[in-house]
This record gives C-alpha cells, structure tokens and sequence, in this order.
C-alpha cells in the first residue's frame, strides 16, 4: 500500500477510468439486471468519487509539506466540481443524461473518500502536524 501514498498514478488513472465509464453509452446495459435495481447508478457515483477522493488525498496527505484542512476542502470541491463537469459532458456530448442526483452522489462520496483518505495511516501524520 505504500505505493498510494508515493505515487501520482493511482488518482490519475482512476480519474481517467471515471471519465472513460461515466462517457460510455449506457443504452445495452438497461439489459443488465443489476442495473435496474432503483438507486444503483447513485451508488456506483458515490464508489467511484469515494475512491477518487481516497486515491488522491493519500497521495497529498502523506506529504509533510501540506496544510491538511485547506487540502482536504480542495480536493472535495475538485471532485466534486469533476463530477458535475461529467454530467454536463454526459448532457452535451454523450447519448447519456444529465442528473443532479448524480452530481450529488458524486459531491457526498467525494466526502467519504476525503474523510476515509484522512482517517487512513495515508492521512493521519500524528496529532501535532496538522
């Protein structure tokens, strides 16, 4: 695990895979039954924000030079901001819709993933170093 913390790689290829998923054309996958369990495309925004979020505040927590409040609320803005620029990609560009509920989730897991990110040995440098 330590390679989260040391490398860039991780938040920017999930970055990328969310942008390549939430472009896809979703109009096959209502075969999918999963799929159509209600509140299940929510769930799957909130996941992939949490993991961003995760992936890049272990990178930036671990390192001794950041002021975590500040990099914690930048990068939930960030995330969030990435989320509803996707919806509004998925509106103009894609056969997709766009949801604010979507953007919602996305904004609540980008939360998640921050707090986790913090929580985790990645985040938490001791006490006093904050």
């Amino acid at each position: 695990m330590k390679f989260l913390k040391d490398s860039i790689w991780p938040g920017l290829l999930w970055t990328v895979l969310i942008f390549y998923l939430l472009s896809m054309d979703t109009s096959s996958a209502n075969e999918i039954s999963l799929l159509k369990i209600y509140g299940i495309d929510k769930l799957i925004h909130f996941g992939l924000f949490a993991i961003l979020t995760f992936f890049w505040g272990a990178y930036f927590f671990s390192r001794e030079t950041v002021h975590t409040k500040q990099l914690i609320l930048l990068i939930i803005i960030l995330a969030s901001a990435y989320g509803m620029g996707m919806e509004y990609y998925q509106k103009f560009f894609t056969s997709r819709s766009f949801s604010y509920w979507d953007g919602l989730a996305d904004a609540i897991g980008s939360v998640a993933g921050a707090w986790a990110a913090k929580k985790s040995p990645y985040g938490n440098r001791g006490r006093n170093q904050n």
